[in-house]
Formats: C-alpha cells, sequence, structure tokens
C-alpha cells in the first residue's frame, strides 16, 4: 500500500497538535512497512537532512517527501481559506504526473482541496480521507470578532467534507457536527489522538505540597487564556496557594506579574516538556473549542489530573481523571483551581493513576495506528482501487 499523506506541515517545522499528529503518524505508518509520500510546507529550520533525521533509518526506508511553500495571498479576510487553496491546487500541480503510484489520498485540513476535486472530476476510484480534527469553526466562538472569522471557513469545510469519500471524527461532540453537516453515517470514520508509549510514566506524578498547574498553548483567544487569567488573579486576591506554569508563546501583555507564576516561553523540545509536566500536578485546558487536544494526552501519560472545558472530544478525555467544565466560565475555572490546589493527597493520586490508566487503555499511538490502517484496507477493498483507476 502506498498513502499519499497530504499535510499542511510537520513537527518539528511547523508547530501544533496537527503538525505533531502528521510526523508521528507517518513514522508509525512507516514502521507498518506501509510506503508514505509525505506533502508538506517546510518551515523552520528545514532541510532535507533534518527531515530525514526525524525517521529511523527503518522508517525512512518507507518514506519519500515533497516540499510545496505555503503561499502567502493578501491581508484580507479570508486570506487563509484563499492560501490554503492555493496551496493544494500548487500541490496537485506538482504531484500531478505521480497520482498513478498511489493507493489512496489521506488529507489534514485543506491539504486534499484541489484533489477532492480532480477526483471528481476525472472519476477516479482513488478513496480521499480527510481529517479536520476539531471543527473549531462549528463550535461555540468565544467572540464577535472569532465568530466572524469562523464564518469565513464553514463553507469550505463542509464543501471539503461533503465531498471526501470519508471523513475521520474524535467523537465526543465532533460526530454530531459530522452528521449535521450531512455526511452518512459510514462515511465518518472514528479515530483518537494518539502518544507514543515512551511518554507513560510508570507512576503518577508525586503530589506537590503547594499544587502545581500548567497550561500549555498558544496566546489565541479560543485557548481561553483570558478567562483563565481573571480566575488566576481571583485566586491570587483570596490568597490560595498555587503555582502556575505556562508554556507557551505568551505576550507580554497577557502575563500576570506574581512570584507564583511561571512564564517559560515557546518549548519545541518534547524531552524538556515532559520533564516541565512530571514535576506538575494538574494540567488547565479552558479552551473555548477543541479536537482531542494533545497537550491533554501529554499530562495524562506523564500522570497528571487534568481541568477542562467540554468542548470537541474532550469529554473522551476526561473521565473520573480530573473535572470536565461545561464551559470556560471564570468562576468555575477559579473554583476548580481552588478545588486542586486544597485537595487531599489520595484523591488526588487517585486522579493521576486514572491519567495513566485512560492512556494505557485507549490512546496509544500504536492502537490509534492500528485502527487507521484496517480503514486503509477496507477502503481499498470496497473501491476496488487499483492503478488502471487512474
Amino acid at each position: 500500500m502506498k498513502v499519499l499523506f497530504l499535510t499542511d506541515g510537520i513537527y518539528p517545522f511547523q508547530i501544533g497538535g496537527m503538525q505533531k499528529h502528521s510526523l508521528i503518524l507517518a513514522k508509525l505508518l512507516a514502521s507498518s512497512q506501509i510506503q508514505v509520500h509525505l506533502l508538506h510546507c517546510g518551515g523552520t529550520d528545514y532541510s532535507p537532512e533534518k527531515f530525514k533525521e526525524q525517521f529511523t533509518p527503518s522508517e525512512f526506508n518507507f518514506i519519500s517527501e515533497t516540499v510545496i511553500k505555503f503561499p502567502k495571498t493578501d491581508p484580507f479576510p479570508g486570506h487563509y481559506i484563499r492560501e490554503n487553496k492555493a496551496y493544494s491546487k500548487n500541490a496537485f500541480l506538482e504531484l500531478e504526473d505521480q497520482m498513478n503510484e498511489f493507493d489512496l489520498v489521506y488529507a489534514q485540513g485543506f491539504s486534499g482541496w484541489r484533489f477532492i476535486r480532480e477526483k471528481h472530476k476525472r472519476k477516479w476510484a482513488l478513496p480521499i480521507f480527510v481529517n479536520f480534527h476539531g471543527l473549531e469553526m462549528y463550535q461555540t466562538p468565544p467572540s464577535l470578532r472569532v465568530m466572524a472569522e469562523y464564518t469565513l471557513f464553514k463553507n469550505a469545510v463542509k464543501w471539503n467534507l461533503r465531498n471526501a469519500d470519508y471523513a475521520y471524527s474524535f467523537g465526543g461532540k465532533i460526530d454530531k457536527i459530522l452528521l449535521d453537516l450531512g455526511l452518512k453515517q459510514h462515511e465518518i470514520l472514528q479515530q483518537s489522538n494518539g502518544i507514543s508509549a515512551h511518554w507513560l510514566a510508570e507512576h503518577p506524578t508525586p503530589n506537590n505540597t503547594v499544587r502545581k498547574f500548567i497550561f500549555i498553548g498558544r496566546a489565541e483567544r479560543r485557548k481561553g487564556i483570558e478567562e483563565l487569567n481573571k480566575a488566576i488573579q481571583l485566586l491570587i486576591q483570596m490568597e490560595t496557594e498555587f503555582e502556575f506554569t505556562f508554556i507557551g508563546p505568551i505576550p507580554e501583555n497577557k502575563c500576570i506579574k506574581d512570584d507564583r507564576i511561571n512564564y517559560l516561553g515557546e518549548i519545541r523540545d518534547t524531552d524538556r516538556i515532559k520533564a516541565i509536566l512530571t514535576q506538575q500536578d494538574c494540567l488547565v485546558c479552558p479552551s473555548h473549542s477543541e479536537g482531542m487536544p494533545t497537550v491533554i494526552l501529554e499530562a495524562m501519560a506523564c500522570g497528571l489530573a487534568i481541568i477542562g472545558t467540554n468542548v470537541g472530544a474532550v469529554e473522551r478525555q476526561i473521565q473520573g481523571n480530573g473535572l470536565l467544565l461545561d464551559k470556560p466560565d471564570v468562576n468555575a475555572i477559579e473554583e476548580a483551581i481552588s478545588t486542586f490546589a486544597n485537595l487531599e493527597d489520595e484523591f488526588l493520586t487517585a486522579l493521576k493513576q486514572k491519567s495513566l490508566d485512560l492512556i494505557a487503555e485507549e490512546f496509544v499511538w500504536e492502537k490509534v495506528v492500528e485502527q487507521k490502517i484496517n480503514d486503509f484496507e477496507s477502503s481499498l477493498v470496497n473501491s476496488e482501487v487499483g492503478r488502471e483507476s487512474l
């Protein structure tokens, strides 16, 4: 089997949950001896040599790549849609003569846009899978500005989903979004985000006398950092004992000046992130919209309890290992952190152990990839794809 794997970037050359997902999935498909041709856009410090370094020698035997620079069009509203459309078009034109080499197309986000169009135009039997992860644009926006931005995305996302052969869902609230968009049940494939087994700690993190909390992410509006900051300021006023660490590119104007708050900036080294996580007690993820956040899985695998909002598929990640909030409400976040700050050791340890148990049972990458390979094989049987189809 040879998979054309379309992405808008891979980690560490591009930062983000989808980019990490793309790299790990490519590695594990290759380790299963599936040929993967990876389309990506390069990025920070990219070179063919550094790309090769992301794979073991045995994995790299099954990996090839095409790099297409992500285009910049104009600064006007909707530019990201136009850029994605141009990126997908440029990718297709680059790969058009190679399409008869592939058995299926797996596309992250908008990267498959032009390929879907050409499939229908040329009546290919080649199955195309799309993965829009969290479908945040169909979730509750945190502000009117973000609502307007989401509106620009909706029609484009809907077209890609309805015209592909299969769409992946993390479950939870995302299944309903896809069904409401008109997809049929058999077109929706279940998946989990995953984490490598080496992340999994043997025991929960030791409880700190003063409870330590952590946020990992960008300071974009949907991540709920404004609500989190207000909750922390309430905790400071009430003289609650706690410490809080932020990892991510948080601008100065969003930083709280207090000895209990620690800002570490953007960290790309996963070993360092893991080392920091193992010193914490609880991850806080107060997002307005999400898919299935990688940061939650990483924290769970390190033996942390979780506080998160019930968006996307987060309800699948918080099952007896933390607190699931209805929404990113300031008072609810403050109350949750305060509860954990004063939680007895035995209860906190039990929550942390449950995080480890859930990871081992449901979210190890090898199990996730096994399901994807089964999906791919079933699609080839159903569509009778062969090179003569093109």
